[in-house]
């Protein structure tokens, strides 16, 4: 028994040892699908075909407060293609009935929104929980919006605009719509620092 202590301590380190080679030399490729997953996750507000950069390697410094509302300075990003911007994501941030609400808009080079996902918020589950897919649907509405679009375009139905709100939950149909629209307005002010190609 004395004599096969040695040997499982033995057979132990080893195992540990090629564990620490495996993970060392997996690291960097774990690391690179994990970014891959997270552009994924982010750029899939963005045509197929409209870019042909890393928009998340084009960061695009954002103050906090202004229009985006942000509570902290953050980046929005540049996509580009042949060479000339085709559009920005921007992170914005509206105040629901229950608490923040974080969005990540898209929008082309020309002001129009291409499209909004919501990335973080706490909205009652069932009624206004903005992460279910029909939630996802009412935020595609907006699609090709300027911020140019008259005031009805902007209202919700409940306001006499022609905004179709959530049911039973005015509230945060207000805050999302309102954060949309000003995030069109921060492009439009800060279009050519926005759409500025960085080497």
């Amino acid at each position: 028994m004395k004599r096969a202590a040695p040997l499982l301590l033995a057979i132990a380190l080893l195992g540990a040892g090629l564990l620490a080679l495996l993970q060392h030399f997996a690291a960097p490729r774990i690391e690179a699908q994990r970014q891959v997953a997270a552009e994924r996750a982010l750029l899939d507000l963005l045509p197929a075909g409209s870019y042909d950069n890393r928009p998340l390697q084009q960061p695009i410094a954002l103050a906090p407060g202004g229009l985006l509302g942000n509570a902290r300075a953050q980046q929005g990003h540049l996509a580009t293609l042949g060479g000339r911007p085709s559009a920005v994501l921007l992170p914005v941030d509206a105040r629901g009935y229950e608490g923040p609400i974080r969005l990540l808009v898209a929008i082309a080079a020309d002001g129009r929104l291409l499209g909004s996902k919501v990335l973080q918020q706490q909205e009652t589950p069932s009624l206004a929980d903005l992460l279910a897919p029909e939630r996802a649907r009412w935020l595609r509405g907006f699609d090709g919006r300027t911020a140019a679009d008259g005031e009805a375009a902007w209202t919700l139905r409940a306001d006499q605009g022609q905004v179709d709100q959530i049911a039973g939950a005015t509230v945060t149909s207000r805050a999302v719509t309102d954060a949309l629209r000003r995030a069109l307005r921060f492009f439009d002010a800060e279009r050519d620092r926005l759409l500025e190609v960085r080497p």
